[in-house]
């Protein structure tokens, strides 16, 4: 059964004649301002549509209560916010909290999804969730062909960054100010897993680094998902199948994120390649009963585990990150 219990905290709509942006560090300012957010509002795909499209798509091939988290999914919107710093004059930061009523996987009422965009006199960049709060880095003003953007992934309502074709492309989003008073009805939701845990690097996103994470003090069950997402990541750009590639990623995810001496981080492994299957992107034979390290070794050994068709078509375009060693100035 699906319970929203806070949505009056998340849809809170304060007068704008009383909104504040103060919730930042000291020597930092924050304000809103529209045109330029508008300006610099990543390219995206699927946030306006794509849990919709993926209970169309895959309808019973997912499990039934991914379904109906899915069907219960509203999306309430994108919120913005400036904020610069004395450090770094001629850097704005513009961060973009995109906004839902409910997560279908892992299943719970709120999500946010924070894309930071970096703007200066000679690039811009974003560093984006890619999944769990796991932090990476796209720069926005490669020389590239095509519309660089980020898709968003269905029932996780994380991203990938992407080639957008004009077909895809979210349109009419209105960015809403990301005043303090939504900040602060965000973070005073009284249960842990609908309310907002994003707190120093909004206050502070220039100490913000990628690969990294958002969450200030992220838990060994994050930090192993982090560490596979790298993996697949990495895996992805070197194999121009993304079914081989995404299948190595897992291999490798398992042999130096888990590896055979750390049994304690087997469970966010386990829970990664389940939401992967919930969400349509995996072919995994996981049940709850006798799922060990050997086993999960036996099932990426004989192959068990394969990318869908609906995988491979989500990881079509798919844009490997170029490395950078760029830091703000």
């Amino acid at each position: 059964m699906i319970e929203k219990k806070y949505s009056e905290l998340l849809r809170i709509k304060p007068k704008p004649d009383k909104m504040t942006f103060s919730e930042c560090s000291s020597g930092l300012r924050a304000r809103f301002d529209r045109g330029l957010l508008e300006k610099h509002l990543p390219v995206t795909s699927g946030v306006q549509k794509g849990d919709q499209s993926l209970l169309e798509v895959l309808g019973v091939v997912i499990p039934e209560s991914t379904r109906e988290a899915l069907k219960a999914t509203e999306f309430i919107g994108v919120y913005g916010r400036i904020v610069t710093s004395e450090d770094f004059p001629n850097l704005l930061c513009l961060q973009y909290l995109y906004v839902w009523d409910y997560q279908a996987v892992p299943a719970h009422e709120a999500d946010y999804e924070p894309i930071f965009v970096y703007v200066d006199k000679r690039r811009e960049y974003a560093i984006y969730d890619l999944a769990h709060y796991c932090s990476r880095r796209i720069d926005l003003s490669a020389p590239i062909k095509g519309t660089l953007g980020l898709r968003m992934i269905p029932g996780w309502h994380s991203f990938l960054p992407a080639y957008i074709t004009d077909g895809s492309r979210d349109n009419n989003l209105n960015i809403q100010p990301l005043s303090d008073q939504h900040l602060r009805s965000w973070w005073s939701i009284p249960e842990e897993a609908p309310r907002l845990k994003i707190v120093n690097h909004l206050r502070d996103p220039f100490q913000l680094q990628a690969p990294g994470h958002f969450m200030d003090a992220p838990d060994e069950n994050a930090k192993t998902m982090c560490c596979s997402f790298l993996q697949i990541e990495n895996a992805m750009a070197e194999f121009d199948d993304p079914r081989q590639g995404i299948i190595e990623g897992v291999k490798r995810a398992f042999a130096n994120c888990v590896g055979l001496l750390a049994f304690y981080r087997i469970g966010a492994f386990i829970q990664l390649l389940t939401e992967m299957s919930d969400i349509g992107m995996l072919k995994v034979p996981l049940t709850s009963k006798g799922i060990d390290l050997v086993a999960i070794s036996n099932l990426l050994r004989d192959g068990l585990v394969s990318l869908t068709n609906a995988g491979r078509q989500f990881f079509e375009d798919f844009y490997m990150r170029q490395p950078s060693e760029d830091e703000p100035e």
